[in-house]
């Protein structure tokens, strides 16, 4: 598992390459069928589900447009605990 590291300043460190990266490279490595795992720096918290959720936000801003079946099979799912 990719383990990426996000400081304080939203800026977000790929341990294991040892450089920063942007969402886009994010997208990329979660294509490319890498898992990861992002946390913060400061207290360990798991932001990954967050972190997946910006590049989405940021690919539809970008107007690349996600299939509205999958979005609905997202919100019908629910989030765990619900």
């Amino acid at each position: 598992m990719r383990m990426i590291r996000r400081y304080s300043n939203r800026k977000l460190y790929d341990m294991e390459q040892s450089h920063y990266v942007t969402l886009v490279d994010l997208a990329k490595l979660i294509r490319a069928g890498e898992e990861i795992r992002v946390t913060q720096k400061e207290t360990g918290k798991d932001l990954t589900t967050a972190t997946m959720a910006q590049i989405i936000f940021e690919e539809i801003k970008q107007g690349q447009a996600l299939p509205v079946p999958g979005l609905r099979k997202i919100i019908v799912s629910g989030l765990p605990g619900e």
